[in-house]
C-alpha cells in the first residue's frame, strides 16, 4: 500500500499537463478521493488545435459532471461532417443524426482555449491541485514512487513525489521522450497550418455547424466554424511534399486556398484574426504507453492526423482509463499492473480504429467508394458511428466495415465503384 500523502511534497498522483486528457484524469482521480496535483506549463487560458469535438464526447463530459458548465458556454453546435472533393464535384455529409448505430446525435465545435480552461477550472473545484506556469524538469523512478523536479511559476526549483505518474504533456510527450520511445508512422511525416479567419463563407441552414473536410490530391484542409465571423482553417500536407515547394508556411497556405475551387470560393472575403500557426512531423506513437509507475494519456501515448477530429475523444477517454488504472493500482501499489497493461492495449485499439481510415484516405481507390456513399446492409451508417466516436463498437458495427474496407480494397484491382476524378 502506498504512503498516506501528508504533506504538499507527497501526493497520491503527479500529473505532468492540464489539457484534457490531463484534466479528464485529475477530475477522474480527485472524485474518487485521491489526492491530485496537475503540473501545467502554460498559463490557462492559451491557444490549442483541435476545435472540433466528436458527439461520443458528451459520454465523459457527463461521467465527469462537466456538461452543463460547457453548455453554458454558448459553443457552435456540430450536428454533422461534410468530406469535400477540392474541386467541388463530390461531397459526403455524414449526419450524426441519421446513423441508425450513432448514439450521440450530436457535439459541439470550440475554442480550446476557453474549453480546456473549463475542464481545468472543474478538475480544481473536484479537489485537485492545479499548478499553472510549472514546468517539469526530470522525472525517475524509484523503489516504490516516482520523484519529480519542476520550475514553478516564480522561478524556484522544486522536487515532489508520488507512487504514480500520469504523463499527459502532449505534443511534448515528456516521459516517451527521456525514454527514447517515440516512433513515426512511415510515411505520414506531416505539417499543420492553421488560423483563426472571420468572413468565411460557411454553411447556413440546417448545415450551420457542420466541420469541413476539403480533400486536395496530395493534402487536405479543415474549416471549423467556431463562432458566426470565426472559423479555423487548417492545411495539412506531406513534409516532404512541403520540403519541396521550398516556401515559407503563408505562401503554401494561400497557394492551396487559390488552387482549391472550394475553399477559394469561400475565402472571398478572409481575413485573418491572429498569426498563422505551425505543427511539424506531429504523427507518432510511442513503443509502450505504460511504464513502471508511470502511464501516458492523450497526445503523450501518440498523436494522429486530426483529419477525423478524434484528438480531443482519444486523449480524454485515455485521461479517464489511464486515471481509472492508477486508481486501482493504488490499492495494490504494484509498479506495473494488469490494469495499466490493458489500458495501453485499450488505446492501441481505439487509435487503430481512427488510424485505418486516415491511411485509406489518402488512397484513391478508398476516396472513389467514400465519396460515392453506397449504404447497402448500412455500412455507411457504420462509418457514422465510428466518425462520431464510437470507440467501442459492437459486432453490428465491426462487420460492416469490414465489408467497406473490403469493397475498397477491391476497388483498387476492380472497379467495384463508378470511376470518378479524385482531387
Amino acid at each position: 500500500m502506498p504512503a498516506p500523502a501528508t504533506s504538499d511534497t507527497h501526493w497520491d498522483v503527479i500529473i505532468i499537463g492540464g489539457g484534457p486528457a490531463g484534466s479528464t484524469a485529475a477530475t477522474t482521480l480527485a472524485q474518487a478521493g485521491r489526492r491530485v496535483l496537475v503540473l501545467e506549463k502554460a498559463k490557462f487560458p492559451r491557444f490549442h488545435i483541435g476545435e472540433s469535438l466528436l458527439p461520443y464526447n458528451r459520454r465523459i463530459f457527463d461521467d465527469l459532471g462537466v456538461w452543463e458548465k460547457i453548455a453554458a458556454e454558448g459553443f457552435t453546435k456540430k450536428r454533422a461532417a461534410q468530406f469535400v472533393m477540392g474541386n467541388g464535384s463530390r461531397a459526403n455529409r455524414l449526419d450524426f443524426s441519421k446513423g441508425a448505430f450513432t448514439k450521440y446525435p450530436e457535439a459541439v465545435q470550440v475554442e480550446r482555449s476557453r474549453f480546456d480552461d473549463i475542464l481545468l477550472h472543474h478538475s480544481r473545484e473536484n479537489g485537485a491541485e492545479v499548478r499553472e506556469e510549472s514546468t517539469v524538469l526530470e522525472h525517475r523512478v524509484e523503489a516504490g514512487r516516482v520523484v519529480i523536479r519542476y520550475r514553478a511559476a516564480d522561478g524556484a526549483e522544486q522536487e515532489i513525489t508520488a507512487p504514480y505518474l500520469i504523463d499527459a504533456s502532449g505534443l511534448h510527450n515528456f516521459t516517451a521522450n527521456r525514454e527514447k520511445l517515440r516512433e513515426y508512422y512511415p510515411g505520414h511525416k506531416k505539417i499543420a497550418i492553421f488560423s483563426h479567419f472571420s468572413g468565411i463563407d460557411m454553411p447556413t441552414g440546417e448545415e450551420e455547424g457542420d466541420i469541413l473536410i476539403i480533400r486536395r490530391e496530395k493534402s487536405w484542409c479543415w474549416m471549423i466554424p467556431l463562432a458566426p465571423d470565426k472559423t479555423s482553417v487548417g492545411l495539412v500536407i506531406d513534409a516532404a511534399d512541403f520540403k519541396a515547394l521550398g516556401k515559407k508556411p503563408q505562401q503554401v497556405f494561400d497557394e492551396a486556398v487559390a488552387d482549391t475551387p472550394v475553399i477559394r470560393k469561400r475565402f472571398r472575403n478572409a481575413e485573418m484574426k491572429e498569426e498563422l500557426h505551425v505543427i511539424v512531423d506531429f504523427s507518432y506513437k510511442n513503443h509502450t504507453l505504460v511504464s513502471p509507475r508511470v502511464v501516458r494519456v492523450g497526445d503523450s501515448s501518440g498523436f494522429i492526423d486530426p483529419m477525423f477530429s478524434s484528438g480531443v475523444l482519444l486523449a480524454m477517454t485515455s485521461g479517464q482509463q489511464g486515471a481509472q488504472v492508477i486508481h486501482e493500482a493504488l490499492e495494490t501499489g504494484n509498479a506495473l499492473t494488469a490494469g495499466m497493461k490493458r489500458y495501453e492495449k485499450d488505446n492501441r485499439k481505439r487509435i487503430a480504429i481512427y488510424w485505418e481510415f486516415i491511411e485509406n484516405f489518402y488512397k484513391n481507390h478508398f476516396a472513389q467508394i467514400f465519396f460515392q456513399p453506397y449504404n447497402r446492409w448500412g455500412m455507411v451508417c457504420s462509418i457514422n458511428a465510428i466518425l462520431a466516436g464510437c470507440t467501442s463498437p459492437p459486432f453490428a458495427v465491426r462487420w460492416r466495415l469490414r465489408v467497406f474496407f473490403l469493397l475498397a480494397w477491391l476497388n483498387k484491382h476492380v472497379p467495384v465503384a463508378k470511376r470518378i476524378k479524385i482531387s
